[in-house]
């Protein structure tokens, strides 16, 4: 039996702190839900930004709005044949949303063209990033960590950011964004990560401690850190509140490494409590854990909670919904039938 552990930093770390239970029941028991209404604007976006850099790579030009529309297009028809929508939004609404994002008028948005001229793709591919960890628990000695990393490296015209992440605790990892001035120098090397959501996720900070990690196993693989890490929100309308710079220092790094291991720690007591009584399991974000039931599902997880399959029977997510006139709400009414 491996004494490893293997962790999707996305997959698993992320998703169990946005709801244990919905973790549980789809990572462990099989269990998933018939739309997957997080998953499907996020892949749009990621796949075709790696293959505007491809084509970029391949061909020296930049693709063309047209040229990205039909990309999304096909990669659309084949999430949705897989049973993976978005928020039960039409394919026109998100093919625009997502093409919008990324131009400015027939141009693509100056960080969209910085990160696709900047990619850097080295003797090693660093876009599965795998590194393992020294730790001891539940019978385990080792964690494989995986997760998917950019690298843009910054050309002649570089970016300015405007939005900086400061550090209140290190050793706690906690921070906040703030407004400042951080200009990048050509050939600075950076780690970005690109998000299909506004820089006010409740889940900013998870997505700061994220990439803080990432650094961390890039500075195991290159004995170098990057310049920054940079956080790309493509739904924020303006370039100045689309661009996060997170300075990661050997501090910094460290404490992160330690924050995933305690994450992984969670998860299993998660894993080792959903084998004993999967009932047992409360749903909501762990963020929220310490808030009474019922105040656990913030507004961007009540989109999963409403395509979760196992949202009948859950109490955070009933008690969130409420009653009326003693009535079931009909999200999770069995009865539901044109949904359900």
């Amino acid at each position: 039996m491996s004494d490893v552990i293997e962790v999707s930093y996305t997959g698993d770390l992320l998703a169990h702190r946005r709801c244990p239970r919905a973790w549980a029941y789809e990572k462990h028991a099989g269990f998933v839900p018939y739309e997957q209404v997080q998953a499907m604007e996020g892949r749009l976006l990621h796949h075709v930004m790696e293959w505007m850099s491809r084509t970029y790579r391949e061909e020296g030009n930049l693709a063309s709005r047209e040229e990205v529309f039909e990309q999304l297009e096909r990669f659309y028809r084949i999430l949705r044949s897989r049973g993976i929508t978005t928020s039960f939004a039409s394919r026109q609404e998100v093919l625009e949303r997502i093409t919008s994002n990324l131009f400015r008028g027939r141009g693509l948005r100056k960080p969209v063209a910085a990160a696709i001229r900047g990619a850097e793709h080295t003797e090693y591919e660093l876009r599965s990033v795998r590194k393992v960890l020294n730790t001891e628990f539940a019978g385990k000695s080792r964690i494989l960590l995986t997760g998917i990393i950019d690298l843009v490296l910054q050309q002649q015209d570089p970016l300015t950011y405007q939005q900086v992440w400061r550090w209140d605790d290190i050793e706690s990892l906690e921070g906040q964004a703030e407004p400042g001035d951080d200009d990048a120098a050509p050939g600075d090397r950076e780690i970005w990560d690109i998000k299909g959501s506004r820089i006010k996720t409740p889940y900013l900070i998870d997505y700061v401690r994220q990439v803080i990690t990432y650094a961390a196993l890039f500075r195991e693989r290159t004995g170098t850190l990057p310049r920054r890490c940079v956080l790309f929100f493509v739904n924020e309308a303006r370039d100045e509140d689309a661009l996060l710079s997170i300075p990661a220092d050997d501090e910094v790094v460290d404490s992160g490494l330690r924050w995933t291991v305690a994450q992984v720690a969670d998860l299993q007591r998660t894993l080792t409590s959903f084998e004993d009584d999967p009932g047992a399991v409360p749903g909501g974000t762990v963020l929220r854990r310490e808030r009474p039931v019922g105040d656990r599902v913030d507004e961007v997880l009540s989109t999963q909670c409403t395509g979760c399959a196992q949202r009948f029977d859950c109490e955070e997510y009933t008690t969130h919904l409420g009653s009326t006139a003693g009535r079931v709400k009909n999200d999770v009414s069995l009865y539901t039938v044109t949904k359900n």
